[in-house]
Order: structure tokens, then C-alpha cells, then sequence
């Protein structure tokens, strides 16, 4: 079944059923979260990449809204559709199941204190930092988060580092307390684990921890609203946002 969608059209809004999913043949959607009275954009999915299917594999109500920035062709799958579409398509399913892997093991380092396998893998990552030449420096992008966490980098050299806001009172404290912990007030844009950067063979990979807002890391938009999990890092200065386009939780992550 073929849609159109003029701009300014909602595809789905957050809380609905997820009893379909689209794929964008043409144009552009805006993801958006709403808190309170805010509508936060998350980022955008482009022609080729499929919305809602989180929900539907996950058989859980949308945990945001989909609006068309542009005019919009999209491809729609009810739930039986979608699944014959994923047995048809090894490259689909694939990318589908390591995202559900990676749910499954709550998002890799949350339950690193509990998992003897999660420690080997950390103390693999922490040698092979020693032993390469590759580093990285995280420091503040806006006036906001320097006020938060001062205005010299941080030279990141136990991996995985993980990078979350400070619980308030009466929230549940994470298993693992995050390396860098910032103050964020209501409505929170930071997630009190809000995303990871991990060390790999080839340098250095963010992964959102299931954040409420997401994580854009050189304006890709990553979480469980979007594709992919994780983004690597490039050689040189990068750009990590946390909490939606516009959050003051802007960082520059050098790699050299």
C-alpha cells in the first residue's frame, strides 16, 4: 500500500499502536519526542530507511511521532507484510536482529557490573587503548555544558566510558554510575545513561543506551527511534548532541 503525505503531515503519533510500519521511498520525516508541552526533533529518516518497526517488533505503543518534513512517498506494511518483507530481505533481518540483540543484553555496559563476560570484554578494550596510538579527547560545544563539566577536555582512557546526568531524588540509580555524570533539570533532555563510547580495532564507536531523546553524533541520529544503535567516530573533531537537535548537551569528541 502506497502513501502520501504532504509536508507538515503526521505518519504517527507517539502513544498510538505500532499495527504498521513505513518504508520512505521519497522525501524526508522528522522524528520528534513530546514532553510536557515540547515537541523535541530526535532527527530525520531520508528515502530507503523504514519507520516504526521498533514498535511493531517490540509489539509496544510509538514512543514518538513521525512527521513529514517535505513531501513524502512511503510504502506501508501492516505486521504480517513487514515480517514476510524481513524473511525476504538477509540484510534486513540482520540489522534487525542485532539491534534486538542489543536490547536483549540491556544495551551492552548496564549490567557490566554483573556479567564476569562484560568485564573481559572492558579490560580488552582498555588494553587495546593502551597499546594503540589513537586518542580521545571529549570537551563541552556549548556555553551551558561547560558550565556543567568546566572547559578542558577530558582525555577519555578507560573505555567503555559511559556518559549520563546525575538521578534526582526518589530515580533509581543505574547499576553502573556513569564516568561522566551531568546536571540536567526537568524536562530532562540527558538520560541518566544517555550514551557510550567504546574503543574497537579501528577506533572508537558511540552507542546510545536507550536514551529517551536519542543521540546525533556528527548529525546522525542514533537510538531506538532511528536505524542503528551506534555511529563511529572519524579521525579528527566530531560532534556528539545528546537529548534532541538543539540540547545543550553538545560535546566535540577529538579522535587522534
Amino acid at each position: 500500500m502506497h502513501r502520501h503525505f504532504s509536508q507538515g503531515d503526521l505518519l504517527f503519533r507517539q502513544g498510538d499502536p505500532s499495527d504498521y510500519v513505513l518504508r520512505i521511498d521519497s522525501g524526508s520525516v522528522e522524528i520528534l519526542r513530546e514532553v510536557g508541552d515540547l515537541s523535541i526533533v530526535l532527527g530525520s529518516v531520508f528515502a530507503g530507511q523504514f519507520v516504526g518497526e521498533m514498535g511493531v517488533i517490540e509489539k509496544r505503543p510509538r514512543s514518538a511521532t513521525a512527521r513529514a518534513n517535505t513531501e513524502v512517498e512511503a510504502e506501508q506494511f501492516n505486521v504480517p507484510e513487514f515480517f514476510q518483507r524481513v524473511s525476504a530481505d538477509p540484510a534486513m533481518a540482520q540489522e534487525l536482529m542485532l539491534r534486538l540483540s542489543a536490547r536483549l543484553r540491556e544495551i551492552e555496559d548496564k549490567i557490566a557490573d554483573d556479567l564476569p563476560l562484560a568485564h573481559a570484554m572492558a579490560k580488552d578494550d582498555q588494553a587495546l587503548a593502551r597499546s594503540a596510538l589513537t586518542e580521545l579527547q571529549l570537551a563541552a560545544d556549548t556555553n551551558a555544558l561547560r558550565a556543567r563539566m568546566g572547559t578542558q577536555p577530558i582525555k577519555v582512557d578507560q573505555f567503555p566510558f559511559v556518559v549520563g546526568r546525575k538521578p534526582q531524588l526518589g530515580e533509581k540509580v543505574p547499576k553502573r554510575v556513569p564516568d561522566l555524570v551531568l546536571e540536567d533539570r526537568q524536562p530532562f533532555r540527558m538520560s541518566r545513561q544517555h550514551f557510550m563510547i567504546s574503543r574497537t580495532p579501528s577506533g572508537f564507536v558511540v552507542r546510545d543506551l536507550n536514551s529517551a531523546l536519542g543521540t546525533a553524533v556528527n548529525g546522525e541520529p542514533i537510538g531506538s527511534n532511528f536505524r542503528t544503535d551506534f555511529a563511529e567516530l572519524k579521525p579528527g573533531q566530531n560532534e556528539i548532541m545528546a537529548g534532541g537537535f538543539g540540547s545543550d548537551f553538545a560535546f566535540r569528541a577529538l579522535v587522534r
